[in-house]
């Protein structure tokens, strides 16, 4: 399978609710206006492609100078375990730099993963609901 990834590639808003959707993560798809702001409102995002297939996206909220926080990586079920999510945080990384600090909120089953990519594990989490 031949991946792209693109940066900032713009996205609709069915593509972006077709990859929740999918994946079973939690947002509120049906609100189109809402997909549509959170994708505009958000600064870099980074998508991977098969073709004309969008097969994953990455969202980041940076001030690309201190910190980058990972909202969301979404990889479509069938291309799961094939290293798209890995690819998608090599090249997070590589276009941020080492001078960014890179931190996510992981969901349970997402552990794993994110271990394998050398993510240290905190307890210092907090957020309001």
């Amino acid at each position: 399978m031949n991946i792209e990834i693109k940066v900032n590639e713009p996205l609709s808003v069915e593509q972006v609710a077709t990859l929740y959707r999918e994946t079973g993560f939690a947002k509120p798809i049906e609100d189109r206006i809402r997909i549509q702001k959170m994708i505009d409102q958000t600064p870099l995002v980074f998508s991977a492609w098969n073709g004309k297939n969008l097969l994953g996206f990455a969202r980041c909220l940076t001030d690309f100078e201190y910190f980058c926080y990972l909202s969301d990586i979404l990889i479509l079920p069938l291309y799961q375990k094939q290293g798209v999510g890995k690819l998608l945080v090599h090249e997070i990384k590589e276009y941020l730099g080492s001078r960014i600090t890179i931190s996510l909120r992981a969901e349970d089953n997402a552990l794993g993963f994110y271990k394998k990519m050398n993510f240290e594990q905190t307890d210092k989490m907090y957020r309001i609901k």
